[in-house]
């Protein structure tokens, strides 16, 4: 959890810097334009006149003052964009997905900041915009099937229909999901002989069955109540161990439980099973359990089953009478 926490807040703060790079990048390329975009005396605001000769010495440099600004801050967001990427998908997936997804976040931030300073430098932003944009269908086109799973593998990173470990069946294969890759979704079979690469445009066009997993109930706390034991018993005599065998949160009665008396040394002095009441009664003769005392200690005692935890009693403390009835 606190690994979790941590890579979030790194989430959080590498994008908190990407924005505050646009936003000043931003500021700077509007305050330049502002300063220096004035390309004839006439035009030049009233209050900017006095430094008017070192304005029109700098309009014709504005471009590769924009563009400079545009490359230095440009990589600063590139590069913290593309970290914020991987540190995301490595939450999500392994480290070769997380790696690739950095690799092409920073291919395609590259591309825009070429697109951005060829547009600064064009003579017709315009014209440099529309090329770049008929460049951009072609390319798309010519790679349409790649970049289709490319972009599924993306969202099934972030969005995560299926998880590690979940035995699914898609486009007529089953298997274990092993690997969440960028183009593929790696199933292995049940029995760890085959891997299956399923292409990750087919995930979302395909339906996907997903196995349930019977998650066994661990076995119930148990608690062992008893009823009254004399303090004082004779030799000889016969007392009763009574009680009840019940859930502990629920007080359901533990039904056909094996209860047993044992005494301190584990030697068993009595046993019963419990009714549909969880009640049982296990009768025993009275006799000396220890030969250097009078004083007898037992407890009752539930072993446990497949449903149920073990459980035993408090130590019943009992005195052995002279006397023999």
């Amino acid at each position: 959890m606190p690994r979790a926490n941590s890579d979030e807040k790194s989430v959080r703060r590498k994008s908190l810097k990407v924005l505050l790079y646009i936003v000043i990048l931003s500021i700077i390329l509007a305050t330049l334009n502002f300063l220096f975009g004035w390309a004839s005396k006439e035009i030049i605001p009233i209050f900017l006149q006095p430094y008017s000769d070192i304005i029109l010495l700098v309009n014709p440099y504005l471009p590769y003052i924009q563009v400079a600004f545009v490359v230095v801050l440009g990589a600063f967001i590139i590069n913290s964009f593309s970290n914020a990427a991987y540190t995301y998908i490595l939450r999500l997936a392994d480290q070769s997905a997380a790696a690739t997804v950095k690799t092409v976040v920073r291919a395609v931030g590259i591309a825009i900041l070429l697109s951005i300073i060829t547009s600064i430098l064009s003579a017709n932003p315009s014209a440099a915009i529309t090329m770049g944009s008929f460049s951009g269908l072609i390319v798309g086109f010519a790679t349409q099937t790649v970049l289709s799973h490319f972009v599924a593998g993306i969202f099934i990173l972030i969005v995560r229909p299926v998880k590690f470990g979940d035995i699914i069946t898609i486009a007529g294969q089953v298997g274990v999901v092993k690997e969440m890759r960028v183009m593929h979704l790696v199933l292995e079979t049940q029995d760890g002989a085959t891997e299956i690469l399923i292409p990750n445009g087919m995930v979302f066009s395909q339906v996907i069955l997903r196995k349930k997993i019977t998650v066994t109930p661990k076995p119930v706390a148990i608690e062992i109540s008893t009823d009254g034991i004399p303090r004082r018993v004779n030799p000889g005599s016969k007392i009763a161990f009574t009680g009840r065998l019940t859930e502990k949160n629920d007080r359901k009665p533990v039904i056909g439980a094996l209860i047993k008396v044992i005494d301190e040394s584990g030697r068993i002095l009595s046993f019963d099973t419990t009714g549909n009441d969880g009640k049982f009664t296990a009768t025993w003769t009275v006799g000396k359990t220890n030969l250097e005392s009078n004083i007898i200690k037992a407890y009752v005692k539930f072993d446990g089953d497949n449903e149920h935890q073990k459980a035993e009693s408090e130590t019943i403390i009992m005195e052995l009478s002279e006397e023999e009835e």
